[in-house]
């Protein structure tokens, strides 16, 4: 049994009794049914305690009493298992929030009731909830989509509870389904982190942070993203002591890996490709980059640079701090969507691989979220500021991943996200009808 797993049954999917055999008034569908309950909760402790990467079908069988013959007639691969498992935790997830708001009229109770309901089901059930939050994001890209899923899911159930409420009132999808990131985003974090005691700590913080989003201004944000962006075609060019130079070797070699990875994806990047396409000698790029992976997270930290740039450019021509958010998340959006490379290096998992390229991604989002920080008297708690950055960062990815015209149509949800909870909804929609009006 792998170490911690006992645990794991404890706080995870019930554990089944032992193993069952076909006999009197026991039926072979029925002791499939018993195998299939033990390898789900096999794969939950397995999973919160070593994580995906060290799931072994050998393992899951073993701590499920079950013959890998018989694992391999119920699913397909390892990912099979842990995907099926994932949507059993859903449902039971699911279920349990829904049934906690039943017959509440107020939809800011059912809001309230909502969340409750959820910090509970981290605080019972914790290796349920690393398996869904954490590493469903990591283990693959079909799992980090699923993942993506169910939080649209969870958001539209969430605007249709809130509408459908007496007294309710709407909320756009999008709006709602970064609601949902923003808590899932902050829950995920304290769940890495052994965090969690802090997390319910700061429930009434959270819940604030929801309720400030839903309103008659809310209402207006489809209509503002479908709005044309604000567009200045006046910003000054980048200083001349930007630390990338436009020629020389070193930004060819750049400019071919970028526009290389951009194209045939990370995992095809070599040196040798790099130099041929830049058409440079060995030498050249020795000087510079010690392989494909310097050269790559260097051409990142450059094109990651320039967004920021841009974004912060736009920011400085606004004539509050409020329009000053919307216009950077405009340019922003424009500058991503139309740079191939900064695009997939922000959406694919593992472009570039490795922790480098992680802290690298990092790097970029705690420097937007550094930009869009509002002023100190307008700053609100910890919590809540790390569920806006959250909301922002992944309702800003799934647009992108949605082919969607990121410049037209979702500014104004992401400038709001940021927005209401520091200045108020009236005043956030206000701010962005005054840039668009620029």
């Amino acid at each position: 049994m792998p170490v911690g797993s006992e645990k794991a049954a404890a706080g995870g999917l019930s554990r089944a009794p032992g193993k069952l055999s076909p006999g009197p008034g026991m039926s072979a569908r029925d002791v499939a049914a018993h195998q299939l309950a033990r390898i789900h909760n096999a794969t939950v402790g397995i999973v919160a305690e070593q994580g995906y990467a060290a799931l072994k079908v050998r393992d899951v069988a073993s701590y499920a009493e079950v013959s890998t013959r018989a694992f391999y007639e119920l699913f397909a691969s390892k990912e099979d298992c842990f995907l099926r498992t994932y949507e059993l935790v859903l449902r039971r997830a699911t279920r349990r929030i829904f049934a906690a708001q039943a017959g509440e009229g107020d939809w800011r109770r059912r809001l309230q009731l909502a969340f409750e309901e959820f910090l509970r089901g981290l605080e019972q059930r914790p290796e349920d909830a690393r398996l869904a939050l954490v590493e469903a994001c990591r283990a693959s890209e079909a799992s980090r989509e699923r993942a993506w899923q169910a939080e649209r899911t969870f958001g539209g159930m969430l605007a249709e509870a809130l509408a459908r409420a007496p007294g309710g009132v709407a909320v756009p999808p999008l709006l709602a389904e970064g609601m949902v990131a923003g808590i899932a985003s902050v829950s995920r974090g304290c769940l890495a982190e052994g965090r969690l005691a802090r997390l319910s700590g700061a429930s009434g913080e959270l819940i604030e942070w929801a309720l400030s989003y839903p309103g008659r201004p809310a209402g207006e944000l489809e209509r503002l993203d479908r709005q044309s962006i604000w567009r200045d075609t006046t910003l000054e060019p980048l200083p001349e002591s930007e630390p990338w130079p436009a020629s020389g070797d070193r930004a060819l070699i750049l400019k071919a890996a970028a526009g290389l990875a951009a194209s045939t994806g990370y995992e095809s990047l070599t040196a040798a490709r790099i130099r041929s396409a830049a058409r440079v000698s060995r030498k050249k790029f020795t000087a510079h980059f010690d392989g494909a992976e310097d050269c790559c997270l260097a051409a990142l930290e450059q094109h990651a640079a320039a967004a920021i740039a841009q974004a912060a450019r736009a920011q400085a021509a606004a004539s509050s701090w409020e329009g000053g958010v919307y216009r950077a998340i405009a340019a922003l959006s424009s500058h991503v969507a139309s740079d191939k490379f900064l695009a997939r290096a922000l959406l694919a998992q593992g472009f570039p691989p490795g922790p480098e390229g992680r802290r690298s991604r990092q790097r970029l989002a705690g420097a937007l979220t550094e930009l869009l920080a509002p002023p100190e008297e307008a700053r609100p708690p910890s919590f809540a500021a790390a569920a806006s950055a959250g909301a922002v960062w992944s309702v800003f990815q799934r647009c992108m991943l949605r082919d969607r015209p990121m410049g037209r149509q979702a500014a104004a949800t992401l400038s709001y996200l940021v927005l209401a909870p520091a200045v108020g909804a009236p005043a956030a929609v206000a701010a962005i009808k005054a840039e668009q009006g620029a």
